[in-house]
């Protein structure tokens, strides 16, 4: 049996056109008028390269990048070629480039595995489009109407692939030269699927499998807008790109989302859900795909608290470019400009703050891979509380947010039988520490305000808490 794919520390999303140039230098803007999802700006596979002491210094051990296959579109979901990597990327080379400056690094790399449609300018779209006898035309769903193919949510650049057929699922990912055996055999550690609810449970789970089977260390993360649990199970997806995390933590942020609702919708993910799969799934707060963090939340304070939440809830944080210099954007184009590299114009708070909860979760065991227990609070319903343990007591972190803009003072209880009374608790945030009285936690917190309350054992000498 492969072993199973490990949790990252920090995940790293990078739309390639948008990052950096071939040198490592600022991308432009697109010109005024510019189609915003055909026009390329300029980004490549070598600026990525170029850019990789930035991603380090903020504690990335894992990127993942949007599609890098040759494609007419500047995102390349409407994919033309799985066999290449687009030329205005770098090409082949490029990627190889990429792949092995990250291996020296220790750094994994997820592709994203577009597998459930192509774009019309594919060769096996085209060979169907001009014979309906041809083998590729039963590559392709069709409508109602037999000589009408169906589309990815009606967009008319994109037919669907008819992935119950046994051709497609080879050329896909059973052979042992299929896509997915190439990218994993080449250059990635991972992939990242996109659209995975529209794939299916079975299918998603046999991509996990073979991917498994050719010893990818990551696996495979779906992209799922829902609740989680299903597409996780046991023999399914090795994570989720959680935007259920998302919704909820967003929400709270903005006040759409009551403290007690967000904690039992994190209680009820964590109880439900494999636990190892939850572990590698991504804490997204923002994406290609949504609005930035710092326009879905303008409120600095409270923005910071989500990211506390991202790395210190079950699961590895996924940081969208750009997000840790504090861009903002709207729905996409908006979402996707170029990479902020004016060190002048960066939010070095939030830079700092994502930098220090990086290594918090590479130095603390819990943070990475503890077990979850909830800690409602019925009498304090403005907070979030939790804790993650480990084997060993003394790795235990009790998290307490404060999701409200009113500072608060309040009595936390923590069923945790190795908290033991007079236990001194720092705060591992830098806040201010506590004592543990008969099972409770006397905390103050500043509105927006979190702690990561882990025991210290040292204040006593020659005594000890723990046998």
């Amino acid at each position: 049996m492969p072993d199973a794919p490990r949790p990252r520390t920090l995940c790293y999303q990078i739309f390639v056109d948008r990052f950096a140039k071939a040198d490592g230098s600022t991308v432009p803007p697109l010109q005024a008028g510019a189609a915003p999802w055909l026009a390329h700006a300029g980004g490549t596979l070598d600026g990525i390269t170029a850019r990789l002491d930035h991603l380090a210094a903020l504690g990335v051990d894992a990127l993942y990048l949007t599609p890098v296959v040759r494609a007419p579109s500047n995102h390349k979901y409407d994919t033309e070629s799985f066999d290449e990597v687009d030329a205005r990327f770098g090409g082949d080379a490029a990627l190889d480039r990429l792949a092995a400056a990250l291996r020296d690094r220790g750094m994994g790399l997820f592709l994203d595995a577009v597998f459930n449609h192509v774009g019309e300018t594919h060769p096996w779209f085209g060979a169907a489009r001009r014979d309906a006898s041809a083998p590729e035309a039963t590559f392709f769903r069709f409508e109602a109407h037999p000589d009408r193919f169906a589309h990815w949510r009606g967009y008319g650049h994109l037919p669907e692939l008819a992935l119950d057929r046994p051709a497609v699922r080879e050329r896909l990912w059973e052979r042992d030269d299929s896509v997915l055996a190439r990218w994993l055999g080449r250059w990635a550690t991972g992939l990242r699927l996109d659209c995975a609810n529209d794939l299916g449970l079975l299918p998603c789970g046999r991509i996990a499998q073979r991917s498994r089977a050719l010893g990818a260390p990551d696996g495979v993360v779906g992209e799922l807008m829902g609740y989680p649990d299903a597409w996780i199970a046991e023999g399914r997806l090795d994570g989720v790109m959680n935007y259920f995390f998302r919704e909820t933590v967003v929400g709270l942020c903005t006040g759409d989302v009551a403290p007690a609702q967000a904690a039992e919708n994190l209680a009820r993910m964590a109880a439900e859900c494999r636990p190892e799969a939850l572990l590698r799934s991504w804490n997204m707060l923002s994406s290609h795909d949504v609005p930035r963090l710092a326009t879905a939340v303008p409120d600095r304070a409270a923005r910071a608290l989500a990211w506390a939440l991202a790395f210190s809830y079950p699961g590895v944080p996924l940081v969208y470019y750009g997000e840790e210099v504090g861009m903002t954007g709207g729905a996409d184009p908006d979402n996707r400009a170029p990479m902020l590299w004016d060190v002048g114009r960066w939010d070095h708070g939030t830079h700092a703050h994502l930098q220090k909860l990086a290594a918090l979760r590479r130095d603390h065991p819990a943070l990475r891979h503890g077990r979850f227990r909830a800690l409602p609070q019925p009498g304090c319903p403005g907070l979030v509380a939790y804790l993650r343990v480990t084997d060993d007591p003394r790795q235990a972190v009790v998290v307490i947010a404060n999701p409200t803009a009113t500072p608060v003072r309040a009595r936390v209880f923590a069923p945790y039988a190795h908290l033991l009374d007079a236990l001194p608790m720092r705060d591992l945030l830098g806040g201010a520490g506590s004592r543990m009285h008969g099972g409770r936690l006397d905390v103050t917190l500043p509105a927006w305000g979190v702690g990561f309350y882990q025991p210290d054992d040292t204040t006593i000498p020659g005594y000890t808490f723990f046998r």
